[in-house]
């Protein structure tokens, strides 16, 4: 596999922020507790720690998320290294017309795969285009995370837009396939009439590999898209 793109930093600047913020909320909020604790002060400090520990758990939170999106990330080009240099893969691409970012594109002879990867543990139940998380072994509840599928296939429309406007293909019929992936090891998947594939990363290359069409691309072909998508993404 040739990779033309990896990760801008994004991520990594975003985790670098947050843990930077939490770290001295968290020491003031425990420093200031301690002190109200034992010498008695004011009761505006007990607030003012109180106000401290809830930010600092906020963005040390923030922080742990953006972690294992950077870790979920490498775990998918590290699962995608094994497909053959026939393929092409663009990681962390951002179009001007599309709000956030696609975290993998993959040009293949066998087709165009747009990846969102999901990094979450636990229990993800998946009904359609509907995704809940459970949490809680005694009583458990559930909580809205968004529509990963809903999100991956916004992506590849708009990745099939670009590449049909721009003509490279002619009059070849373009078809971008959209997947959600999950590296966490410990993610329990329940899907029912998934509107894209979902996969864990360990799935996930052989699911390319083996894919089925009729409309193979030649590798000028896969070139051509490749440096189009190069050229349309910012940063």
């Amino acid at each position: 596999m040739r990779i033309l793109k990896y990760s801008s930093g994004y991520l990594e600047a975003k985790a670098k922020i947050n843990r930077n913020v939490s770290i001295p909320l968290l020491f003031l909020g425990s420093m200031g507790m301690i002190c109200w604790f034992f010498f008695t002060l004011e009761s505006f400090i007990f607030y003012i720690s109180i106000i401290s520990l809830a930010l600092g758990g906020y963005f040390f939170e923030n922080y742990t998320n953006y972690r294992k999106g950077i870790q979920g990330e490498k775990s998918v080009i590290e699962a995608l290294s094994h497909l053959s240099d026939e393929y092409y893969l663009i990681n962390d691409v951002k179009f001007e017309s599309l709000r956030g970012n696609i975290d993998h594109i993959v040009i293949g002879p066998n087709g165009i795969f747009v990846i969102e990867t999901k990094n979450y543990s636990g229990r993800i139940i998946c009904e359609g285009d509907e995704w809940v998380r459970c949490y809680g072994f005694i009583f458990p509840r559930e909580y809205d995370i968004g529509s990963p599928s809903k999100q991956v296939k916004r992506n590849a429309v708009r990745v099939k837009e670009i590449i049909e406007s721009s003509g490279i293909l002619k009059d070849k019929r373009v078809w971008v396939e959209a997947i959600v992936v999950f590296t966490n090891p410990d993610v329990e998947l329940e899907v029912i009439n998934p509107t894209v594939p979902v996969l864990t990363v360990d799935k996930l290359c052989e699911y390319i590999k083996n894919k089925k069409t009729s409309n193979k691309f030649s590798s000028e072909e896969i070139k051509g898209i490749a440096q189009l998508i190069l050229a349309q993404t910012l940063g």
